[in-house]
């Protein structure tokens, strides 16, 4: 069966040689938690003072 599928000699020299991998460059991480619990508590109040809003001028502003 190799007789079938034989193509022929792989010449050495051409071979390439190998490369180190080397890990692309990672911006900076900050390790500082505090900001996304900062912006986790602002989802929440900032469209709650919006309905808040809404719901007091919509009390105020009622006709009777």
């Amino acid at each position: 069966m190799m007789d079938e599928y034989y193509v022929g000699e792989i010449d050495v020299s051409t071979i390439p040689t190998k490369v180190k991998y080397s890990p692309p460059k990672q911006p900076y991480y900050n390790q500082d938690k505090t900001s996304d619990f900062i912006i986790k508590i602002l989802q929440f109040l900032v469209p709650s003072a919006i309905l808040g809003l809404a719901v007091i001028v919509r009390i105020y502003t009622k006709t009777a």
